[in-house]
């Protein structure tokens, strides 16, 4: 068994793209879910040097033995710059990576609408 479900979410007025992929799969007793999620926001550049910063990456993991469940969890934050239309703009960035895992007969799961 497989789900997917994928959102592309764009607003050219506020400047923001969000796009998600979300996968529910099922294997040898155990089930899967898996979601991806990039987030984009585009503002001018008023003031180079403070807009800079350094991304940040967080990693989480939790493992359950008893309800046999573990968990993952990637995001990175950062932001870039580019040059369009003469004018130089920022481009502020979060990317996120989750994924699920646990026993098909104690799991409960449909992809979130």
């Amino acid at each position: 068994m497989r789900e997917l479900l994928f959102k592309n979410l764009t607003s050219l007025e506020k400047g923001r793209k969000v796009i998600c992929i979300s996968d529910l799969s099922s294997k040898d007793g155990y089930l899967a879910h898996t979601q991806r999620q990039f987030i984009y926001l585009v503002r001018d550049a008023e003031n180079i040097r403070e807009a800079l910063s350094n991304p940040v990456f967080y990693i989480l993991k939790i493992h359950d033995s008893k309800q046999k469940k573990e968990k993952l969890f990637f995001k990175v934050k950062g932001n870039f710059f580019v040059v369009a239309d003469n004018h130089i703009r920022i481009v502020y960035f979060c990317h996120s990576f989750k994924i699920e895992l646990s026993d098909i007969s104690k799991a409960n799961h449909q992809i979130p609408h």
